[in-house]
């Protein structure tokens, strides 16, 4: 946990970045993709780099969260951020990340994540993600006054509105990592 909160101003600047900028952006960084050959987005990303992407509007319509669920997220999100580390490459990140946001724009952590894209070769990623121990994407990163508090790793273990609620109050999502 201590290198995670020795790179904390690295993390914040990302998020920051993300966040306060949420208009389309020409400052997107693109590289080409190791295995597929095709054009991936890398670093810090606004949400809409990829949200006209194939994947993204068909599994945001997968999961529409309920009113009891978006209450349980707002009495506990106060405060909370999140920085999604994913890869536009990545199927895992094609299926999770558009269902997170379906429930997150739905609740107060709208307006407060981040965005990190990262390739699939482990030393680039580690480059863009110093501190941030990203071993598998999508990484789902909570945060609360500046502390990691959990992670989703991959995909939720069960339902992915449970798994947040359950970090939020402070408990563990149940993932394998």
């Amino acid at each position: 946990m201590n290198s995670r909160i020795c790179h904390l101003p690295f993390m914040i600047l990302f998020m920051l970045i993300a966040i306060a900028s949420p208009g389309k952006s020409n400052a997107q960084t693109f590289a080409i993709d190791s295995v597929e050959h095709e054009r991936i987005l890398i670093g810090p990303v606004n949400r809409s780099a990829f949200q006209d992407s194939s994947w993204y509007m068909s599994n945001y319509n997968l999961y529409r969260p309920t009113g009891k669920l978006i209450h349980q997220i707002d009495s506990l999100a106060a405060g909370d951020s999140v920085l999604i580390v994913l890869g536009t490459w990545c199927s895992d990140s094609h299926m999770w990340v558009p269902m997170f946001l379906a429930i997150a724009d739905s609740t107060t952590l709208a307006g407060k994540i981040g965005f990190l894209t990262v390739p699939r070769s482990n030393g680039w990623r580690d480059q863009l993600t110093p501190g941030l121990d990203i071993k598998r994407v999508p990484t789902f990163i909570f945060f609360h006054d500046g502390r990691e508090i959990g992670r989703i790793v991959e995909e939720p273990q069960g339902d992915i509105g449970e798994n947040i609620v359950r970090i939020l109050g402070g408990g563990s999502a149940g993932n394998k990592d």
